[in-house]
């Protein structure tokens, strides 16, 4: 795929403009490689941008392959076209993470996007996912400049093959580009420690010193959070600011200290359109085109709102721009001959999106299982993680057949599933720190995926906190070892999966080897939400149990955080072995909840716990947690795009509910509930017994679905069964000999 398939004219005009810009000292390297014509030839005192890329590798929309890149430079070469003085300028992301992304690299967007001419893009994160020599070749390869400023080698010099910033000629002015990417370069993508990543101020300081002397206007091409943009924008000089890290759609541009802000999202929903006036600086006009596919709209749904910002395109109604057209279907079918074959048939609904961050998933659960039978060890592997980050693809599957291509789209990262051993305070170290609290944009989040534990996340006032871990059927002790399979990823950015804790590298991305162990080992799945994260708002210190007619009664007052409750959201878990469904639920002044009492014996017997969790849905009073945007507005509450309401919970000790309606459900003496600390289950953080999490719907219990609308739920169909195990190679590490992997492995993948 390394052959240049350029149009002819874009090939043509490419070497036209390099000519000219070494016949008259203009830096070759800031000339995009895009078509000019008569309109964009004329100064009418204007300047316009066109962005961003942030393609993530991908050629198509990933629910809609009619929506894409080809129908996408369509539109831009049409605003290139139609508006004097254009610059077309992207932000980075634009070689992975995808399908396309781990198989080829990058090679194929460096490809495209030398085609389509981009007069400048801004270096991103996933520029580097496989590593800084391969991102060097591709920004080395590319017929346009990659521009990053705060990006430098050990000994200070600009990313090989990348700029930190560059000028651009457009019409009659000269036009400088900077790029920015995220200070956290060291924990989200594979960039070596002893390169140096400067603070935004600096990078942008140093960018606006050198190009202002020789420019009209400045621009940052941000890889940046959204919320880093106001650092930038206080830097005198930079006269715009364009994409971001963060894929959020702006309604309109913003102003920050006199810096013009627009950020329209990523991949192919949107093209941001800014028009200037070069003398003030100031932003004159400007457009959001929303595309959309008026087949893929359902019967109640409409087009893209029209208006004079808002341009919708139906992408049925706009032709792909042929070279670039031919280029994405070459790859895209060398793609399928490769992967897009079934591996699986699903008879539930996957959720591959970003939901992931904020409740557990049918996937994630999938998963996680699958990484707990990576190897041959001689003990089975306790416990697995996965970061949402590394679940990439942003959609659902199914019910359906599965493809490779699936998978592969959904886990798109040359990540390696390794195995440490960790002891019981790390393992709960580690679940705790991924808690991303509020107050927070996305609102709180557990921000992982989990099999084998069990356990309860709050996230409030900036501080993330789990209580009631189980792994295993058994309390978590903090005193024992586990063992723990993630991806190397996590492992290398975490504090408590420390080098010599390593057992077993597996040498097996995670993509492939979901997606060949599906194959081999499955012909249907139907993975389910089983409570193995469960969130919590509130606490109830205080609750009182009664007895009567084969009917626990749990009362208790609602605090100043509960507006009303959810009443159909309330049960009893029992980990492991499903919930126990409230029967009746009554708000006001008092919370009266009723469950059938021979069912929550048997949850008690079943998880042979001394406590268990009574959980259940309210409306938060978005007054009593005070949370404030920049503006000092109360922000409304939940935040979570996945959840509806919040969530409490109090606890049930096991003696009051056996004394309160006997052992075997019968009316006993009312008893008085316990209180939020320790449960009695023997853990010293507070935890209760139960088994790893796998709900088998035996005791009578249904399988359960913590709060929110997020897709699985557990609707009785076949769950996702024993896994049969993956054949591993040997890490050759520190413990192996005590785990005893498969003899027969391969030694070849010894410690990194």
């Amino acid at each position: 795929m390394s052959k240049d398939r350029r149009s002819e004219a874009v090939v043509d005009e490419t070497r036209r403009r390099l000519l000219a810009a070494a016949a008259g000292g203009v830096t070759v390297g800031a000339l995009g490689t895009g078509a000019t014509g008569g309109v964009a030839a004329q100064d009418d005192g204007t300047l316009t941008l066109v962005h961003d890329t942030h393609f993530h590798g991908r050629f198509e929309d990933a629910g809609n392959e009619a929506i894409d890149i080809a129908r996408y430079y369509a539109i831009v070469e049409e605003l290139r076209g139609e508006y004097p003085n254009t610059a077309f300028l992207g932000n980075g992301d634009d070689l992975a993470p995808s399908v396309l992304g781990l198989e080829f690299e990058g090679e194929h967007m460096v490809e495209a996007l030398n085609e389509m001419g981009p007069d400048a893009v801004g270096a991103g994160n996933h520029e580097f996912d496989f590593g800084v020599d391969t991102a060097s070749e591709r920004f080395e390869s590319s017929e346009f400049p990659w521009v990053i400023a705060n990006l430098l080698t050990p000994e200070g010099e600009p990313v090989p093959g990348a700029e930190r910033w560059t000028t651009v000629e457009v019409g009659s002015y000269t036009v400088g580009v900077f790029g920015m990417g995220t200070t956290g370069f060291y924990d989200i993508t594979d960039y070596p420690e002893d390169w140096q990543v400067l603070g935004y101020t600096e990078a942008a300081e140093a960018a606006v010193e050198a190009l202002e002397p020789e420019t009209d206007f400045i621009v940052c091409a941000s890889h940046v959070s959204s919320g880093v943009h106001e650092t930038i924008a206080a830097v005198d000089g930079v006269d715009a600011i364009v994409g971001s890290h963060s894929n959020v759609v702006y309604e309109e541009p913003e102003t920050i200290e006199g810096t013009t802000v627009a950020e329209f999202g990523d991949e192919f929903d949107h093209i941001g359109r800014l028009t200037f006036d070069v003398e003030t600086g100031e932003l004159s006009d400007w457009e959001r085109v929303d595309l959309y596919d008026s087949e893929a709209l359902g019967e109640d749904e409409s087009p893209p709102e029209s208006t004079e910002n808002y341009t919708p395109r139906d992408v049925r109604s706009v032709d792909r721009n042929q070279p670039v057209a031919e280029i994405a279907d070459g790859y895209l079918s060398d793609l399928e001959e490769r992967l897009g074959q079934p591996v699986v048939e699903t008879e539930v609904e996957l959720n591959a999106s970003f939901d992931n961050y904020e409740i557990e998933t049918g996937w994630g659960n999938l998963m996680t299982d699958l990484m707990r039978q990576v190897g041959n060890l001689d003990e089975d592997i306790d416990v697995a993680v996965q970061n949402a980050g590394g679940i990439r693809s942003g959609s659902r599957y199914g019910p359906g057949e599965l493809t490779g291509s699936d998978v592969m789209n959904i886990l798109p990262f040359p990540n390696e599933i390794v195995v440490y051993e960790l002891t019981g305070e790390q393992i709960r170290s580690y679940v705790e720190g991924s808690v991303r609290p509020m107050p927070g944009d996305y609102g709180a989040q557990p921000a992982i995926q989990v099999s084998g534990i069990s356990y309860e996340w709050t996230g409030h006032d900036g501080e993330g906190q789990v209580r009631n871990v189980w792994v295993g059927g058994e309390p978590l002790d903090p005193e024992a070892t586990y063992l723990v399979s993630t991806n190397d990823f996590v492992a290398g950015r975490s504090e408590e999966f420390v080098e010599d804790s390593r057992v077993f590298n597996s040498g097996q991305f995670q993509g492939p080897f979901i997606k060949d162990t599906l194959d081999a080992e499955y012909d249907t799945i139907a993975p389910e939400r089983e409570e193995r994260m469960i969130r919590v708002d509130e606490v109830i210190e205080d609750a009182t149990v009664e007895g009567s007619e084969g009917t626990l009664r749990v009362s208790f007052a609602p605090t100043d955080a509960v507006t009303s409750v959810v009443e159909d959201t309330y049960r009893l878990v029992a980990p492991g072995h499903g919930t126990v469904e409230a029967s009746s639920v009554s708000g006001g002044d008092e919370v009266v909840v009723e469950l059938a009492a021979d069912a929550v014996v048997e949850a008690f017997d079943a998880a042979e716990a001394d406590a268990l969790s009574l959980v259940g849905g309210f409306d938060p009073n978005s007054e009593h947690y005070g949370y404030e945007n920049d503006d000092g507005e109360l922000v409304e509450l939940p935040v979570n795009a996945s959840y509806d309401y919040y969530e409490l919970r109090t606890s049930l000790s096991g003696e009051d509910v056996r004394a309160t309606v006997g052992g075997d459900g019968s009316d006993g003496d009312d008893a008085d509930g316990s209180d939020d600390g320790d449960d009695g289950s023997g853990d010293s953080d507070g935890s209760s017994g139960g088994d790893d999490g796998s709900s088998d719907g035996d005791d009578g219990m249904d399988g359960g679905d913590s709060g929110g609308d997020g897709g699985e739920t557990a609707d009785g169909a076949p769950g996702f069964g024993p896994l049969a195990g993956a054949a591993g190679v040997s890490g050759a590490a520190y413990l192996y000999g005590k785990y005893g992997a498969s003899d027969g492995a391969d030694d070849g993948a010894g410690d990194e």
